[in-house]
């Protein structure tokens, strides 16, 4: 017999809570750093963000997400909810994310199911009680039971628990195919995958902010105007404009596209060349049809910055927009404040 779905309980009516966590330890950290980590992984597409509740598309369309509900100082309960219609597995990756991250960041955590009756949809309304025996059954598992690590040995395998409905007085088994998910290595393992997916954005994007930063400061100290584009326009992340010999702006300009990471020049084998792939052809076509010069900035692991003018490159390799130019020979020179004045002197005196 299918199950009856729960009646939504959760933060909209179209949502439905699954498993809540209970737990200690800077609230406001925990649940912000939760988001942005779930922000940059890829089956999870944030939707809505509210002040401490945030909504996540899956790659299907449907929604789910998490709330954080605050009990006394320094303890609260963070939520994880989503559309009945969503797959199970996709309900309990983000359960198991969540689980993860609290167990890493927070103090105390407690797991809670929001278990519903099979039988006539009834929520299961004491939780603990419910949790209680399912750990008390987990505890004395067998080790053959594949639960090696978390458990005791015993003879006999008990019986599987159940807590009776409040409503049907029907029996609701508390472990069921949800928990028995969570806890394979199958999920395990995609979390991790996950959780080193977002590792690895945040940590180019910390590269990045670096990165800009020591661009302000070189030109800050040539002496020059220098401007960060709140977006970004076809491949263009800032501008430098040249002041004239009595420190005023002359509306001549270079134009930057900043890179930071080794994974954006290649070495190529049959002579050594560094080569910067071209991702997007219409920034090519962008970057020739600007009126002054445009520089691709690439920052290696070892912070060492390096330039090169692309614009012209461009036009010369692809015969004035003639022909598709998919890459560029890298050829930098160091991105300091002695080249920067020698660009200005160029520009000015062009």
């Amino acid at each position: 017999m299918k199950s009856k779905r729960c009646l939504p309980t959760s933060r909209n009516d179209s949502q439905h809570r699954r498993v809540s966590y209970s737990f200690n330890g800077f609230l406001d950290e925990i649940y912000a750093t939760m988001v942005v980590r779930l922000h940059h992984t890829k089956p999870f597409q944030q939707d809505q963000l509210w002040r401490y509740a945030a909504d996540f598309k899956t790659l299907t369309g449907k929604q789910l997400g998490v709330k954080l509900e605050r009990r006394a100082e320094g303890s609260g309960e963070l939520v994880v909810y989503a559309d009945p219609a969503i797959a199970d597995a996709e309900k309990i990756i983000l359960s198991r994310y969540v689980h993860e991250h609290i167990l890493q960041k927070g103090q105390d955590m407690v797991p809670l199911r929001h278990y519903c009756c099979p039988h006539c949809g009834t929520p299961v309304g004491n939780r603990e009680v419910a949790m209680e025996r399912l750990n008390a059954w987990l505890t004395n598992q067998p080790v053959e039971a594949g639960l090696a690590g978390k458990i005791k040995t015993a003879k006999v395998k008990p019986e599987e628990p159940t807590i009776l409905c409040a409503k049907c007085e029907k029996r609701v088994p508390l472990w069921d195919e949800l928990e028995q998910y969570f806890a394979s290595d199958e999920v395990k393992e995609r979390v991790r995958q996950l959780q080193a997916e977002s590792d690895l954005v945040l940590d180019n994007e910390s590269k990045d902010r670096a990165l800009v930063g020591d661009v302000i400061s070189t030109v800050a100290l040539a002496g020059q105007i220098i401007e960060e584009y709140s977006a970004k326009r076809y491949g263009l992340d800032m501008e430098i404009e040249f002041k004239d010999d009595d420190g005023k702006p002359t509306a001549k300009k270079l134009y930057l596209q900043l890179k930071s990471g080794d994974s954006h020049l290649r070495r190529r084998h049959k002579d050594g060349a560094e080569i910067f792939q071209i991702h997007h052809e219409h920034h090519a076509t962008h970057w020739m049809n600007q009126a002054y010069p445009v520089f691709l900035v690439i920052a290696d692991s070892n912070g060492e910055v390096r330039w090169m003018e692309i614009r012209d490159y461009l036009k010369r390799e692809s015969d004035n927009g003639k022909k598709t130019v998919k890459q560029i020979v890298f050829t930098g020179e160091r991105f300091d404040v002695m080249s920067v004045r020698r660009w200005r002197d160029k520009v000015l005196t062009a």
